[in-house]
């Protein structure tokens, strides 16, 4: 997403936080972004595709602060994962896009409804690949039942917590409490035949999630945005120009790539362009993510 973009996907979710999804119109979203009626409708063809955007763009700044957890640490470290969930839950409740599921929820709007079903997929996806990563390749063919399971439980634990004003319970304290029955149910799943839901049936489920398409164009044009800073020094510059070559090959060479990733945004840790190496960072793991797919 570009910049001029993102800050009237910005605009809009302010306002459907203060004033709801219903009750802000089209008009209300461009002249809050101070943008023409033509603009918006270059960047979106209705209000329900730029709420889609906010959400898209919510899951993908979420994704990239996980990732970057990831990269200095051990992916079959439990605690790392712990760390990931807690920064889900509580990036929804900080951006107010709890909120405004519960209205999408509410409303009678079929298409958002889809919208906020996707967005919610796309978690548990990600939690079944995580799943995986840190209990072994035997759990792969239930690892979506797992994940299905867990934030069942995490989601009603939260629920009672908060209908019985216990408000000194922690999204910590809830996730570590819920691994403790995920080991068991784990170890069910995997050695005593109590899955429910059919691998095959899964996999094909799996295929129909709707995940945005990161272009490789758009990666290079960013990295190209960041090369062409005059303050950069001879590391970043390297590094940044050392990822472009990779892009640019024709059989990308992932591990790499990979490799380069976490010393790229190290080298601009602590400055004005941080927020631009993070995103690149992202940007780059979501092509690379999705190239790597059996379906792409």
């Amino acid at each position: 997403m570009n910049k001029r973009k993102k800050i009237v996907v910005d605009h809009a979710k302010a306002l459907f936080l203060e004033k709801g999804i219903q009750q802000t119109s089209i008009q209300d979203i461009i002249e809050r972004s101070g943008i023409s009626k033509g603009t918006f409708y270059n960047y979106f063809s209705s209000k329900d595709e730029c709420i889609s955007a906010i959400l898209e763009q919510s899951y993908y700044e979420i994704t990239v602060s996980r990732l970057e957890l990831l990269l200095k640490n051990n992916p079959k470290d439990l605690h790392i994962l712990i760390q990931q969930i807690c920064m889900f839950t509580r990036a929804n409740e900080q951006q107010g896009i709890s909120g405004l599921f519960e209205e999408i929820m509410h409303s009678g709007d079929k298409e958002l409804k889809k919208v906020v079903m996707n967005y919610r997929l796309q978690e548990i996806e990600w939690l079944a690949g995580r799943f995986v990563e840190v209990f072994g390749d035997d759990l792969s063919p239930h690892a979506l039942e797992a994940a299905v399971i867990y934030f069942g439980i995490q989601q009603h634990l939260h629920f009672a917590a908060k209908l019985t004003n216990q408000r000194s319970t922690t999204t910590e304290q809830i996730v570590k409490s819920v691994f403790h029955y995920m080991r068991l149910i784990i170890n069910s799943l995997i050695h005593e035949g109590t899955a429910i839901l059919d691998p095959e049936r899964i996999v094909f489920f799996k295929s129909n999630f709707e995940h945005e398409q990161v272009k490789r164009e758009e990666v290079l044009e960013l990295l190209d945005e960041i090369i062409r800073h005059s303050q950069l020094t001879k590391v970043q510059l390297e590094l940044a120009e050392g990822l472009k070559q990779e892009l640019e090959k024709e059989e990308l060479r992932y591990s790499i790539i990979n490799a380069l990733l976490s010393p790229f945004l190290d080298s601009f840790r602590g400055t004005r362009l941080y927020a631009e190496a993070k995103n690149i960072m992202g940007t780059t793991w979501l092509y690379l993510n999705q190239q790597t797919k059996p379906n792409k």
